[in-house]
C-alpha cells in the first residue's frame, strides 16, 4: 500500500471508524436502556400481582413485544456494524453502490441530527471497481453534510444513476435549498481525490460522479 491511499485509510480511516462506533455505541446503550425500563415495568407489574392486585394483562404483552423489538433492533444494529467492520476486508474489489448507499444511510440515521433519507430502489445491480471503505467514509461524510445544512422538516432522497458507460452518478436530492458553500472539507476532498469522485452542487441537489473502474487505486494498494 502506498502513501497517499496508506495515509488516507490509517489515519482518517482510525479517526471514522471512532466516529461511526460512537454513533452505534449510542444506538446500542438507548436499546439497552429500553429495554432495562421495560423489564423494571415487568418487575413492578411482578410485585403488584404477589400482592393480589389486578392488572391488564395486555400490559404485559406490550411490555413482551417492546422487548422484543428492541432486541431485533439490536441484532439489526450489530449486523450493520459488523458490515460496516469488513469493508475494509479488501482494500480494492467489485462494490455494489445500492449496498453502500443503504448501509451508509442506516449508520448515519444513528446520527442525532440526522434527517428522513429515502434511497431510491435501483434497477439493475450496479458496481464499481473501487475501495469498499473509502467509497463508505465518502458516502457516510456527504450525508452527515447535507444533514447538519438541512432544516429538520427537510427530506433527502437518494438516486443511483448510470450516467455513462464508464460512469456512474449518486444523485443527494432534497426538498429544500441549503448551505454547501464549505462542503466538501478537506477530509471530504481527500478522500474524493483519491476515489477520483467529483462533485456537483445546486441549491436543491447534490451529484456525486465515480468512475467504474480506478485502475490507479488498485495500483496504489497493489504494494499493501
Amino acid at each position: 500500500m502506498t502513501s497517499h491511499a496508506s495515509d488516507l485509510v490509517h489515519k482518517q480511516g482510525l479517526q471514522f471508524f471512532g466516529s461511526v462506533n460512537a454513533s452505534i455505541s449510542h444506538e446500542l446503550k438507548n436499546i439497552f436502556a429500553i429495554i432495562s425500563e421495560t423489564a423494571g415495568f415487568l418487575n413492578d407489574l411482578t410485585q403488584l400481582s404477589k400482592q393480589g392486585q389486578t392488572f391488564d394483562l395486555c400490559l404485559l404483552e406490550n411490555c413482551s413485544n417492546s422487548i422484543a423489538e428492541e432486541i431485533e433492533r439490536g441484532f439489526d444494529t450489530i449486523r450493520q456494524m459488523n458490515q460496516f467492520a469488513h469493508s475494509v476486508d479488501d482494500p480494492v474489489k467489485e462494490t455494489r453502490i445500492h449496498d453502500t448507499l443503504a448501509l451508509a444511510v442506516k449508520l448515519t440515521g444513528f446520527l442525532s441530527f440526522a434527517r428522513k433519507t429515502r434511497l431510491e430502489p435501483s434497477g439493475t445491480e450496479i458496481t464499481i471497481d473501487t475501495s469498499p471503505f473509502l467509497l463508505q467514509t465518502l458516502v457516510y461524510r456527504t450525508l452527515r453534510a447535507l444533514y447538519r445544512a438541512m432544516d429538520t422538516s427537510a427530506e433527502l432522497t437518494l438516486t443511483l444513476r448510470e450516467s455513462e458507460a464508464s460512469l456512474v452518478t449518486l444523485i443527494f436530492s432534497h426538498d429544500q435549498a441549503v448551505d454547501l458553500t464549505d462542503f466538501p472539507d478537506f477530509r471530504t476532498a481527500d478522500v474524493a481525490e483519491v476515489l477520483k469522485a467529483a462533485f456537483t452542487k445546486s441549491d436543491t441537489g447534490l451529484a456525486l460522479t465515480l468512475p467504474r473502474e480506478n485502475k490507479d487505486l488498485r495500483d496504489k494498494f497493489a504494494g499493501g
